[in-house]
């Protein structure tokens, strides 16, 4: 079962996306590896900067991700997303999952 995340976290939350222990999300805030706004007394952490923590510690240093925003990526899909005439070839094509097809399309 996977979970879904806010996109403003705890740093309780926080931990249990990235499964680490929370003292080490406190630690992450004060080295200022993780960015963090405090509010009263507590944290929240948005999930973005969960993401850049994740990009800055890559095992490989030589790969360089690319980071989009919401609108880049809505726009990679409207772009990707299949017209009503190539959804009806595909599923007239014979395959083993048909139900997989309609998911997909």
């Amino acid at each position: 079962m996977t979970t879904t995340y806010p996109d403003i976290l705890t740093p309780e939350q926080a931990a249990d996306y990235l499964q680490v222990n929370r003292e080490t999300i406190y630690r992450y805030i004060r080295d200022g590896r993780l960015n963090a706004s405090r509010i009263g007394r507590s944290y929240r952490i948005r999930k973005q900067s969960i993401e850049v923590l994740l990009a800055s510690t890559l095992a490989r240093p030589d790969i360089h991700p690319r980071v989009y925003s919401d609108r880049q990526l809505q726009a990679f899909l409207a772009e990707d997303a299949l017209d009503d005439e190539t959804r009806s070839i595909i599923r007239s094509l014979p395959m083993d999952d048909a139900a997989g097809v309609d998911e997909q399309c």
